[in-house]
C-alpha cells in the first residue's frame, strides 16, 4: 500500500491556488436546472459510470448529470497477519473525503474532489520509503531500508479539479489538474522524513463525426518529487555489527548496497523525481440508452534517483524507465428500470533500471494484468431492488534482478462476485452488500535466486524474497459486507452511516521453500459518515 501524505512547509503558497480550484468546483454559484438523464450517487451501483465521468469528462459535455455533492469522514483499522514483508502490522487511517459534480447556467461543468488522510502504522520493517507492498508484489527500487520495525506517522492532502464543456456543435473541452502534498516520517533509528509533492494536468479534445458518435483524444503531463533525509539519533546504530538498524539500499530486487552516501558534504539528503507524460486517444458512442466507449493510450515515466537533495543531473545515480500501454472498453446499457454496465481493461508496462554511474541496467519488469468488471442492476427510483456484479483480474507479471540474479514470475488469477440490495422503511433505508473474492496463484509461477554476494545480503533474500512469494502463491479467500443507513434530512440532504469489514484467509499454500509465514486472518474494520447532498 502507498501511502500518501502531506507536507505542509515550502508548499503552503502553491496549495493555495489549489484550495481556489476545489472551492470553485465545490461551491458553484448557480447550476443549470434541467431533466437529469444520468443520476450519479455515492454507492457501488453507480461506482463504474462515475469514474468514467471523472477520467473522461470530455464524452459528458452533452450529457446532463445531476448535481450532486458528498462530504465524508472515516476510520479504518487494518490488522495485517497474512501479508507480505514490507507492510505494517497495523495502520490506523483517518479520513475526510469531499467530492461534488455541478453543471452551471452557462453549461460549464465543474467538478473536484479532496481527501486528506492521517496514517498510522505500527510495526513497519524492511522499507524506509513510501512504497507498499500490500497491493503490488515487488515495490519500485531505489530505496533505503532496515530489518528492524517501527512505527510511522503519515499525512496527505490530495486536490483534484476540472472543467468540461461542448464549446461548439461538434468540439468539445476538457482539463483536469491534480495536486498532492505529503509527508511520512519513522520515529525509530534510522529515522527518515519523505516530504512529497505531486502536480499533473490533463487535456481533453472531442469532435462529434455525426449525431452519437464522437472521436477524442487527450493529453496528460505529471511531475512529482521527493526530498528524502534521514537521521540516527544513535551514530553507532548505523555500523555493520548491528544489522537490525545499519542501513542498506535496495536498487532492484536483491541488489543490496550496505551504504550509500551523498555526493553533497556526506549529507543525508536525496532527491527522487519522476516525470510522467500519456498521451492517448478513443471513441464514444451515445443514445438515450445506451454509453460504449473504447480507448488506447501510451504512458512514459522517468523516475531518477540523485544522490543530492539538488536537481543537478552530475548526481544522477539511477534512473527507472517506464512504458505502459493501456486500453479500455466500457459500456452501459439502460432499459426500463434495469441497467447494465461492463468495464474491460488491458495493461502492459514494462520498466528497466539503470545505473548511470556504471552505464548499464541491473534491474527489470514486466507487468501484465487483464481486468473485468460487469453489474447488472434494478432501481426502483432511489431504491435499489438488486444488484448483481462480477470481477475478476488476471496477471503475468515478471521481475528480473541481473546483478543479484533474482528470476520471479507470478502469474495469478482473482475472481469475484458480489451483489447489493436496499431494504425500505417509512423514509429510511438500509442497504446491504456482500462480496466474496478467491485468490488463484498459476502453476506457471517460480523463483530463481542466486546469492553474488557471498552471503552477505542473504538475510533479504531469506526474509522479504522468499517471505513475499510464499505469500504471493498462497490461495486466499476475501469476503466482506458493506452496511450502510441513509436518513433524509431538511433541504433534500441524506445522512449516510456505513461499515465496512473485509477478510483475507489463507488457504491451500504452493510453497517450494521452507519458510514459515503466519496465516492468520487479515482483515480491515472501516466506519464512517457521510453527508449526500
Amino acid at each position: 500500500m502507498k501511502i500518501e501524505n502531506i507536507k505542509i512547509y515550502n508548499t503552503m503558497s502553491n496549495a493555495r491556488k489549489y484550495w481556489a480550484l476545489l472551492l470553485f468546483s465545490i461551491f458553484p454559484i448557480s447550476s443549470l436546472q434541467a431533466q437529469d438523464s444520468i443520476i450519479v450517487t455515492n454507492h457501488i451501483i453507480d461506482s463504474q459510470i462515475k469514474n468514467q465521468i471523472f477520467k473522461y469528462p470530455v464524452n459528458y459535455t452533452k450529457q446532463y448529470i445531476k448535481d450532486f455533492t458528498f462530504t465524508e469522514v472515516s476510520y479504518e483499522y487494518q490488522k495485517n497477519e497474512f501479508a507480505r514483508k514490507q507492510i505494517a502490522n497495523e495502520i490506523n487511517t483517518y479520513q475526510f473525503l469531499a467530492q461534488g459534480y455541478y453543471t452551471t447556467t452557462s453549461k460549464w461543468k465543474l467538478f473536484g474532489n479532496l481527501s486528506l488522510k492521517k496514517i498510522d502504522e505500527k510495526d513497519l520493517g524492511w522499507v524506509l520509503s513510501d512504497d507498499r507492498s500490500e497491493e503490488q508484489e515487488v515495490i519500485m527500487p531505489h530505496y533505503f531500508f532496515v530489518p528492524r520495525k517501527a512505527n510511522w506517522t503519515n499525512q496527505q492532502y490530495v486536490v483534484n479539479g476540472g472543467l468540461s464543456k461542448q464549446l461548439t456543435r461538434k468540439i468539445s473541452f476538457a482539463s483536469k489538474l491534480g495536486y498532492e502534498v505529503a509527508k511520512y516520517s519513522r520515529n525509530l533509528d534510522p529515522r527518515p522524513q519523505i516530504i512529497s509533492r505531486k502536480i499533473g494536468g490533463e487535456i481533453q479534445l472531442g469532435y462529434d463525426l455525426k449525431e452519437n458518435h464522437k472521436i477524442f483524444a487527450f493529453a496528460n503531463y505529471t511531475r512529482s518529487d521527493k526530498d528524502f533525509s534521514y537521521r540516527y539519533k544513535d551514530d553507532h546504530s548505523n555500523v555493520e555489527v548491528k544489522p537490525e538498524t545499519y542501513l542498506r539500499f535496495n536498487t532492484g530486487y536483491g541488489r543490496i548496497i550496505n551504504y550509500f552516501k551523498s555526493n553533497y558534504y556526506n549529507s543525508t539528503r536525496f532527491l527522487y523525481k519522476e516525470n510522467q507524460n500519456k498521451i492517448g486517444f478513443g471513441y464514444n458512442f451515445s443514445n438515450n440508452n445506451t454509453r460504449f466507449t473504447a480507448l488506447y493510450y501510451n504512458q512514459k515515466a522517468n523516475n531518477n534517483f540523485y544522490s543530492d537533495v539538488f536537481d543537478n543531473e552530475d548526481n544522477l545515480r539511477l534512473k527507472i524507465e517506464t512504458t505502459t500501454n493501456h486500453a479500455e472498453l466500457f459500456a452501459l446499457h439502460q432499459w426500463g428500470k434495469k441497467e447494465l454496465k461492463s468495464t474491460f481493461k488491458y495493461d502492459m508496462s514494462d520498466g528497466k533500471n539503470f545505473d548511470v554511474k556504471n552505464n548499464g541496467y541491473n534491474y527489470k519488469n514486466k507487468l501484465n494484468a487483464i481486468s473485468w468488471l460487469t453489474s447488472l442492476s434494478k432501481k426502483t427510483g432511489s431504491h435499489i431492488d438488486y444488484l448483481l456484479g462480477f470481477d475478476m483480474l488476471y496477471q503475468q507479471n515478471e521481475y528480473h534482478d541481473v546483478m543479484a540474479t533474482t528470476d520471479l514470475e507470478i502469474n495469478s488469477l482473482n475472481t469475484g462476485i458480489f451483489a447489493s440490495r436496499d431494504f425500505s422503511f417509512d423514509k429510511s433505508k438500509l442497504n446491504t452488500t456482500v462480496s466474496f473474492n478467491m485468490y488463484f496463484p498459476l502453476p506457471s509461477s517460480k523463483l530463481d535466486y542466486y546469492d553474488t554476494s557471498g552471503g552477505t545480503n542473504s538475510t533479504f533474500f531469506n526474509d522479504v524474497i522468499i517471505h513475499d512469494y510464499v505469500v504471493s502463491t498462497t490461495n486466499y479467500f476475501a469476503p466482506a459486507i458493506r452496511l450502510e443507513y441513509s436518513y433524509p434530512v431538511k433541504n433534500n440532504k441524506t445522512v449516510v452511516f456505513f461499515t465496512n469489514f473485509k477478510e483475507k484467509l489463507a488457504l491451500k499454500k504452493q510453497n517450494d521453500y521452507n519458510a514459515i509465514i503466519n496465516t492468520n486472518t487479515t482483515y480491515w474494520i472501516q466506519c464512517g459518515v457521510q453527508l449526500n447532498y
